[in-house]
């Protein structure tokens, strides 16, 4: 008669009560010591990459303001350059040219705002104010609202200097000028703001936005289809030339 061999099952059996046997679960669980090392292991990751994400977050931040501040500069200029492609010849279109800064100062050479003209441009018509672009002096920023909730968002600084005129009926025309922008943050300090462009290096706070312009344009402005624009162009390269007053 057949006898089974149970030996390969008694030795199973045996080794599967051996706590030792790699086959047996622990049902032990982690120990205080294991747990916390766990916990020091999260703390220091935690501690390594925070610092780079809030560095991250605020340049990306930065950089975002400054793309905006850069489009609004260029929109004062194109405002202008169509203003002077459509003509200006008279008293009400000058006075919606960038105000004119006396003397022979370059626009790089004017200097900062110290102080906002109290009326809002923004993209929301219930809290936009209209007004003259000429009425703001050159030591005076316009407040800019680019989100429509009708907060301040940039200041915006607009002149315009070195003007060559020619007399029209009366009024001094200008031909040929140079203009410049610059955009500022709405944490501008106006007591203590300079005209260099502020530096978009990594940063983890506000930078030199409180200080420095985000964006600043500076260019030739001219209306190049009358008469004499070519001689009032020469006169505004080279004024001394006979002729220039």
């Amino acid at each position: 008669m057949y006898k089974p061999n149970l030996f390969p099952l008694r030795r199973f059996l045996a080794a599967s009560k051996d706590p030792t046997h790699p086959g047996r679960h622990s049902d032990r669980g982690l120990t205080l010591i294991e747990g916390l090392v766990a916990i020091l292991i999260v703390s220091a990751v935690t501690t390594a990459i925070t610092p780079m994400i809030f560095l991250s977050v605020a340049t990306r931040i930065q950089n975002r303001r400054a793309e905006q501040a850069v489009q609004l500069a260029h929109g004062q200029i194109d405002e202008v350059r169509v203003l002077l492609e459509r003509g200006v010849g008279n008293e009400e279109d000058i006075a919606q040219l960038p105000y004119l800064v006396e003397g022979d100062l370059t626009a790089r050479e004017v200097g900062p705002p110290d102080s906002e003209f109290n009326r809002l441009l923004s993209t929301n018509f219930d809290c936009s104010q209209s007004f003259e672009l000429g009425s703001v002096s050159e030591d005076q920023a316009f407040r800019v609202d680019v989100n429509g909730d009708c907060d301040t968002d940039f200041f915006v600084q607009t002149f315009r200097t070195r003007e060559v005129t020619v007399s029209r009926n009366g009024v001094d025309v200008p031909i040929v000028f140079e203009m410049g922008v610059r955009v500022y943050y709405r944490n501008a300090e106006f007591d203590n703001l300079e005209t260099e462009e502020a530096s978009l290096v990594m940063t983890s706070g506000e930078g030199q936005q409180t200080t420095r312009p985000l964006a600043t344009l500076y260019t030739v402005m001219s209306q190049g289809d009358t008469g004499i624009s070519l001689r009032s162009y020469q006169c505004f390269i080279d004024p001394s030339q006979e002729g220039c007053e």
